[in-house]
């Protein structure tokens, strides 16, 4: 009878474990296609190339991952849209197609999911197979989520509740007629008034899919201790190794599918805790699997649909160029490209702008749709010495998206970590407060003056140029035929 009791006790305790396993991704940005990446082996100091990512690549990782068994989840945790041609030539049809083949179990919205409207966005949406979640991005007129607010999935025993998150930077990280309408709440208090609706519901666990970046995930999960996990996205960090905050752990997987995230939880369903936690980036090699056939049929399909005239090379790049927190030399050839174009004092263009890096070697029409792919217009705006020392001012006092800049200098100091101008020249000129500059850069930025210079620039001052950022710096390419471009020290702190 003792040997008896103790078998149902021992039986009873390992019922209430649950092994649930998590595969995740985000901002895949429309990377469809494979691409090239470089790892440096510090023994023989030499580099390697090799492919990885792509949706085919993806599907069969994905694949190769489950668990089988309903044991396995699958999160996206944002922006799907933009980057490639094929995604804004679609305006994002192509990559809700190949999201319907993947089939994650949710897709957290992301800002540039919003980059061709929220119309279009909705209209997308109403093919996608996939739950769309933000639970925290409320229409104004229904006062209802524009898109879900979370699921409740069983997965290896366990219930598991999903909140869809987007970042409240929504408003500065967006042109504000593609988001008109829409109200972002405070993440936290969402969390909040969620967590007891999901618990009587009998989530097990619950997992915040957010786009916010993995710094306001730790301050998410300081701020919500019922929350057992935070998939993330937005900020493209790898996290090879999980993090850890308030017990929490907090995962995200880099960009464009070059890694899958893949966590494993075993969950006590009595208690509603995670026991044990591990989490790893694989990283998606093309090499190492069999891209999945069907999702590679749809990808040439859609390629080749989007390919006209965007293999045709322009230039030839001789270094390599590299996008960096400060000043970059893609970020150096783009504004002197704008600044030429325009025949202007100045040239400004955000950092975060600028999304591709691009190895020495053949440049071609569909590179330059890679590193811009928004489809921004150029404006040009004047301003005097002094708004433009203002503007510099805010500009040395940001740390998130310092801008690139063609046709000037500027040397800061930094004081116990405040940042003042030290000395700016215009053309190789000292600042003057009472001349006036032009300046040009891309609608994006002069839409969000206030953010990135503490400005308003109301439309009035704005003169349109009615040409995309993109075509100008193709030309600029054509004209140019070779292109070497070196960091100049443009942006520098000063030694005094």
């Amino acid at each position: 009878m003792r040997i008896l009791v103790l078998f149902l006790l021992v039986s009873a305790a390992a019922a209430q474990e649950a092994t649930v396993s998590i595969l995740h991704w985000n901002d895949f940005h429309s990377q469809n296609v494979p691409f090239q990446v470089r790892s440096r082996n510090r023994a023989t100091n030499s580099d390697t190339a090799y492919f990885v990512g792509g949706a085919a690549t993806l599907a069969s990782y994905l694949a190769k991952y489950d668990r089988g068994d309903s044991a396995t989840l699958t999160l996206h945790a944002g922006d799907e849209f933009q980057g490639t041609p094929v995604s804004s030539i679609t305006k994002g049809a192509s990559q809700v197609r190949l999201l319907n083949m993947l089939r994650p179990d949710a897709f957290s919205l992301g800002n540039h999911d919003f980059d061709y409207g929220r119309t279009n966005l909705a209209s997308q949406l109403k093919t996608a197979l996939y739950p769309a979640l933000s639970a925290n991005l409320i229409d104004q007129k229904s006062g209802t989520p524009f898109a879900g607010d979370y699921i409740i999935r069983r997965v290896g025993g366990a219930n598991v509740a999903v909140i869809g998150l987007m970042t409240t930077e929504l408003y500065s990280l967006s042109l504000p007629k593609n988001i008109e309408g829409l109200t972002v709440k405070d993440l936290a208090a969402t969390v909040k008034g969620l967590v007891p609706v999901l618990k009587a519901k009998g989530a097990d666990l619950i997992i915040a899919l957010t786009h916010q970046g993995v710094q306001e995930d730790s301050l998410l999960a300081v701020l919500c201790p019922d929350l057992d996990v935070i998939v993330g996205g937005h900020s493209h960090t790898p996290l090879f190794r999980p993090k850890y905050v308030n017990g929490i752990l907090i995962a995200q997987a880099g960009s464009r599918g070059r890694w899958l995230g893949k966590i494993e939880l075993t969950v006590d369903t009595a208690k509603d805790t995670v026991l044990r936690a591990a989490s790893e980036l694989i990283e998606c090699r093309t090499a190492d699997v069999t891209p999945d056939a069907a999702v590679a049929a749809v990808v040439d399909e859609l390629e080749k649909e989007a390919d006209s005239g965007l293999n045709v090379r322009v230039a030839e790049l001789k270094s390599d160029w590299k996008r960096t927190g400060g000043e970059s030399n893609i970020g150096n050839w783009i504004c002197d490209a704008m600044r030429a174009y325009a025949k202007s004092d100045i040239a400004i263009q955000n950092t975060g702008g600028i999304r591709k890096d691009v190895l020495a070697g053949p440049l071609t029409v569909r590179d330059f749709w890679e590193i811009s792919p928004f489809g921004n217009t150029l404006v040009t705006f004047s301003v005097t010495g002094a708004e433009l020392r203002s503007m510099l001012q805010h500009q040395v006092s940001v740390s998130d998206d310092f801008c690139q800049l063609s046709g000037l200098t500027v040397v800061y100091a930094n004081r116990n970590g405040v940042r003042t101008l030290h000395n700016v020249t215009v053309g190789r000129q000292t600042l003057d407060d009472r001349r006036t500059y032009t300046i040009v850069t891309n609608n994006y930025v002069a839409a969000q003056a206030k953010k990135y210079f503490g400005l308003e620039l109301p439309e009035s001052r704005l003169t349109a140029l009615n040409v995309t950022d993109r075509d100008v710096l193709i030309e600029a390419a054509r004209q140019q035929k070779v292109i070497d471009t070196k960091l100049e020290n443009r942006i520098k702190e000063t030694e005094e």
